[in-house]
C-alpha cells in the first residue's frame, strides 16, 4: 500500500514541479519528486518481501534516475558539463535495470528491434533535417550513445512476455521501459529542435511538450518501481 501512495504523491509533486518556474525550487522539487519514485520502489520490495537480487538492481537503477534529474536540472543553472554527467548517470542507470532483465531472461534477437529502429532513423534525421542543435557537437555523439542504452533496455524488456502466468509484472514492466523511450525522445526535442529552443518557457507547444515528458518520465520510473510488487 506505500507503494501506491508514494507512486500518486510522485505524481502529485509532478504537477508542482510543472508549474514551478524558479530555477533553483525546481531543483528542489525535482529531487523531491524524483525520490519518490526510490521510495515507491523501495516500499514494493518491501510489501513483495521479495529483497532479490533483480529487485536491488531495479531499485539501484532507479537511484541513478533520481540521481541523473537532479544533475540535469542543475545543467540548467551550471552549464553543460552537469548535462553530460547527468546523460552518463541516466546511462548507467539503464545499465542497472538491463543487467536486471538478463537476470531474468536470456538474449533474444528481437531485443534489439527498437535500437535497430530508433538510432538509424535519428542519424539519417539529425543531419538530414538540419533542424537540431548540439552544441558543443560532442553532445551529438552522447547522446547517441545514450540512445543506444535506452532502446536496447526497452527492447530487454520485451522478453518478459514470457512471464504468462504474471501479466500484472510484465504490463508494469514493459510500459515503464516505453514510457521512460517516449520521454527521452520529447527531451531530445525540446533540447535541442532549434524550433523549440527559441520559443519562451510560456509558448503552448513548449509547455504541453514539457508537460509530456514529465508525464511519460515519472509514469515510467513510477511504473518500473511498482512492477517489484509483482516480481515473479
Amino acid at each position: 500500500m506505500k507503494s501506491l501512495v508514494t507512486f500518486v504523491l510522485m505524481l502529485v509533486s509532478m504537477g508542482a514541479l510543472d508549474l514551478t518556474g524558479d530555477l533553483l525550487l525546481r531543483v528542489v522539487f525535482k529531487a523531491l519528486t524524483s525520490i519518490l519514485f526510490v521510495l515507491t520502489g523501495l516500499f514494493a520490495i518491501g510489501e513483495r518481501k521479495s529483497g532479490s537480487g533483480y529487485a536491488r538492481l531495479i531499485l539501484t537503477g532507479l537511484v541513478f534516475g533520481f540521481a541523473g534529474d537532479v544533475l540535469l536540472e542543475l545543467a540548467n543553472l551550471k552549464g553543460d558539463l552537469y548535462f553530460v554527467i547527468g546523460l552518463v548517470t541516466f546511462a548507467l542507470g539503464h545499465v542497472f535495470y538491463l543487467i536486471a532483465f538478463f537476470r531474468k531472461s536470456r538474449f533474444q534477437w528481437f531485443n534489439l528491434i527498437p535500437t535497430c529502429i530508433v538510432i538509424p532513423a535519428v542519424l539519417i534525421a539529425i543531419p538530414v533535417t538540419g533542424a537540431f542543435d548540439f552544441t558543443p557537437p560532442a553532445l551529438f555523439y552522447a547522446v547517441i550513445a545514450y540512445g543506444v542504452i535506452l532502446t536496447f533496455m526497452v527492447g530487454k524488456s520485451f522478453s518478459f512476455t514470457t512471464y504468462k502466468d504474471n501479466p500484472a509484472f510484465v504490463r508494469l514492466t514493459v510500459t515503464g521501459a516505453i514510457l521512460f523511450a517516449v520521454s527521452d525522445i520529447i527531451l531530445l526535442f525540446i533540447l535541442f529542435f532549434r524550433p523549440v529552443l527559441v520559443l519562451p518557457r510560456e509558448d503552448t507547444v513548449k509547455q504541453v511538450l514539457t508537460v509530456c515528458n514529465l508525464l511519460t518520465y515519472y509514469l515510467g520510473q513510477g511504473l518500473i518501481a511498482l512492477s517489484l510488487r509483482k516480481e515473479p
